[in-house]
């Protein structure tokens, strides 16, 4: 739809979110231009897990973690490790992310999140119709597997939560699981089937799509490093780049892990923090799930993409300086391979990028309180991916003075 009022717009960042914005502020009738100092979908992009899922509705802190953490962080091998240097400096947030998880809290944050994931399909499909790539999208099931009726019953909070939220579960004994997915090992007694889920299958590939579809409808893809803004009475009217100034008339700031500080630049402080994820990719795995799969005692996925079986996964807890830990793809590699009897580990690569993580799991979309040439799509933590779509649709509808199809406060910038 076109806008009424044209304007020269600014993204930064072209991961998931920031092209996908670009590519609906260009549908818009807006001049566009994209600035990454990688190439489109290089960064956290790159690795994702893969997962669509509509019914992505449980926050990352939910009633009774703090029990769970000791045990995890006394576990090397474990979901969550926090670098002992770091500690200091996460640790305010950390505080902050586990009041969040008290029930009455948790089911207001999943009612938000509700809003933002369920359209993810129905928002994509004109983007992948354009670029011409829907045959990335597998919308086949995922499936969410325990070793017992205790570790379900556990979860139980979370599903009250997705079926709330209207989304269908089917639950399985051992004997369907094994009928469904008889490349997993006979290890787990029940589960459930999310059918209107699914994954894609190259998520590089999905943002390099994009990207080149924006490209050949007229969008600027420029290649430099944003350091910062030029100011003035009405907001930011440069950008400072590692190649020199460029002007700018409204931005739009979706650089992932790295949107905090050019954030605090412009008034507005959040804690973001990055949840530092692995994943192996196994290009000749020998066997193959046909289904996203979810190991919930382990907390990761293994998804069956273009280039081989994906097991992606776990929290680093080490800011965005740190090198990475390769041993906790290792771990993910080899866990899944008692999963799965007969993958082979023979050829793989290892990855880790940063999540963009707030304390509520929810991220900041929507404009500026301070500036009206300044607009936020950043920190969707574990679902980038998930959530681009819809947040690139919504922040359009802004953009054009239109009105959202779903309720920003939940996500404002200054609700921290």
């Amino acid at each position: 739809m076109a806008t009424a009022s044209p304007r020269k717009i600014t993204v930064i960042g072209a991961g998931i979110v920031g092209t996908a914005t670009a590519c609906y502020l260009q549908r818009d009738g807006h001049s566009v231009t994209l600035v990454e100092r990688e190439e489109p979908g290089k960064m956290t992009s790159f690795g994702n897990a893969g997962g669509i899922s509509p019914g992505s509705v449980v926050p990352i802190a939910t009633p009774g973690m703090i029990n769970q953490i000791p045990k995890w962080l006394a576990d090397p091998e474990g979901p969550l490790f926090v670098r002992l240097t770091y500690l200091p400096q996460v640790l305010p947030w950390l505080v902050r992310f586990l009041l969040e998880s008290r029930r009455s809290r948790v089911a207001e944050i999943s009612r938000a999140l509700s809003a933002l994931n369920g359209p993810t399909f129905e928002a994509y499909q004109p983007l992948l119709k354009e670029a011409g790539v829907e045959n990335l999208f597998h919308r086949t099931g995922q499936l969410f597997l325990y070793h017992s009726a205790e570790g379900m019953q556990k979860d139980s909070f979370g599903i009250e939560l997705r079926r709330a939220a209207g989304n269908r579960l089917d639950v399985l004994n051992k004997d369907e699981i094994r009928q469904l997915e008889p490349a997993l090992a006979p290890v787990f007694d029940t589960g459930f089937l999310m059918p209107d889920h699914g994954h894609c299958k190259d998520p590089f590939g999905l943002v390099q799509a994009l990207a080149a579809s924006f490209v050949r409808n007229g969008g600027t893809l420029l290649k430099r490093e944003v350091r910062g803004f030029g100011m003035g009475p009405n907001g930011p009217h440069t950008l400072v780049t590692d190649q020199g100034p460029m002007p700018l008339e409204t931005v739009v700031i979706a650089a992932g892990a790295w949107s905090g500080e050019l954030t605090k630049q412009l008034g507005h402080s959040v804690p973001l923090e990055s949840h530092r994820g692995y994943h192996m990719t196994i290009e000749d795995p020998g066997v193959m799930p046909r289904l996203m799969v979810f190991p919930v005692d382990y907390k990761f996925a293994i998804t069956p993409m273009s280039m081989g079986l994906r097991v992606g996964g776990t929290v680093e807890l080490a800011g965005l300086k740190a090198g990475p830990n390769y041993e906790r793809a290792r771990v993910l590699g080899r866990t899944a391979q008692r999963l799965i009897p007969g993958l082979r580990l023979d050829k793989y690569t290892e990855w880790m990028g940063h999540r963009p993580c707030h304390p509520d799991s929810l991220p900041v979309i929507g404009p500026s309180p301070r500036w009206g040439n300044v607009f936020f799509a950043f920190g969707h933590g574990h679902q980038g991916l998930l959530g681009a779509s819809n947040t690139a649709k919504v922040l359009a509808e802004v953009i054009g003075g239109r009105a959202p199809s779903m309720d920003l406060t939940p996500f404002r910038v200054d609700r921290f």
